[in-house]
């Protein structure tokens, strides 16, 4: 079998190469189709045969199926041998719902590469998932950052193991709004991928309440023979915890994107030349995102509700004045 790499390489081209023909009914010249993937026609032709005949491994594909409705046919239509066809097409309309990846849009894709990266990061020794994903960046995303961005000091994947064990882990977490990092003592109870990156919600709980690590900002973690017991109804707590609360506000143009940044999802409710109307969804805590909002964005953006948000980003402003010295 083929290096694991190129194979999922030229299944992920043959898949492409079907999307074409699945628009064109009566077939397409090999020649054309070549041309149109940037590889040779005898290329294109070993790439095909051999995706019908050689086992690719499912930790390569995602998870995704192959169609098994090719037609290999001569100049005049007729049936030939797949080594000597000179036009290729499907023989079934049902081909097209069977592609998979080729017939996701751009946003399906990314999120498809996002959620097997995350994946990666909690099992850094999967080099199967790692040269799937590699490919899939390279051939639908432009590249991208690629798995090669992988969790170098395997701290994700630490903390995966703490939390299925129950055993505590030390971390060393860079503060954010005091200078230096300091050494902790957690309860790892959930990891949670959100638009932000990991974040780790621990313990142990104070008046009631979890502590939200950003992962990026833990400098090391390490597991502890140590073992706690999970809080009774603590998945509830925390999903309280994480319940996204809506916020309107009104943002200049062209700033739109730094709520993205921080809110877990938004829409423009209305917008105009100067100014837009935004209702961002955002997750606790929610005073500190939102000042940040308004901080950066400047006296032009202020919320419209819920009026208990409206002085967050003066408060805010004060807090990294201080926090700077100045």
């Amino acid at each position: 079998m083929a290096e694991q790499p190129a194979a999922v390489g030229a299944y992920i081209r043959v898949r492409r190469m079907l999307l074409l023909l699945s628009s064109h009914p009566d077939g397409l010249p090999l020649s054309h189709l070549a041309e149109e993937l940037g590889v040779s026609a005898e290329q294109l032709r070993r790439e095909v045969i051999a995706y019908y005949s050689t086992d690719v491994p499912p930790e390569a594909l995602l998870g995704l199926g192959r169609p098994d409705s090719i037609e290999f046919l001569a100049g005049d239509g007729t049936e030939d041998d797949p080594n000597t066809a000179v036009v290729l097409r499907l023989s079934s309309s049902t081909a097209a719902e069977e592609l998979g990846v080729a017939y996701l849009r751009a946003d399906q894709v990314a999120r498809l590469y996002d959620a097997g990266k995350a994946l990666l990061e909690t099992e850094p020794g999967n080099e199967g998932l790692r040269s799937a994903l590699r490919t899939l960046a390279d051939e639908f995303l432009s590249g991208g950052s690629v798995a090669d961005a992988r969790d170098e000091d395997g701290v994700v994947a630490r903390l995966h193991e703490a939390i299925a064990t129950q055993r505590r882990v030390e971390l060393v977490y860079a503060r954010i709004w005091s200078p230096g990092v300091s050494a902790r003592t957690v309860d790892p109870y959930e990891l949670v991928r959100t638009r932000r990156g990991w974040e780790l919600d621990a313990g142990p709980l104070q008046d009631g309440r979890a502590r939200t690590y950003i992962v990026d900002r833990i400098i090391s973690a390490a597991i502890l023979e140590e073992q706690f017991e999970r809080p009774a109804g603590l998945a509830d707590l925390l999903s309280e915890e994480r319940r996204e609360e809506p916020v309107e506000l009104v943002m200049p143009h062209g700033w739109h994107w730094l709520v993205d940044r921080f809110a877990e999802r938004s829409q423009v409710v209305s917008a105009d030349r100067s100014d837009a109307h935004i209702r961002g969804w955002f997750l606790p805590p929610v005073d500190e995102r939102v000042g940040l909002i308004l901080a950066t964005a400047g006296p032009r953006a202020f919320v419209i509700s819920p009026e208990s948000l409206a002085d967050s980003g003066r408060f805010m402003a004060d807090r990294l004045l201080r926090h700077h010295g100045l």
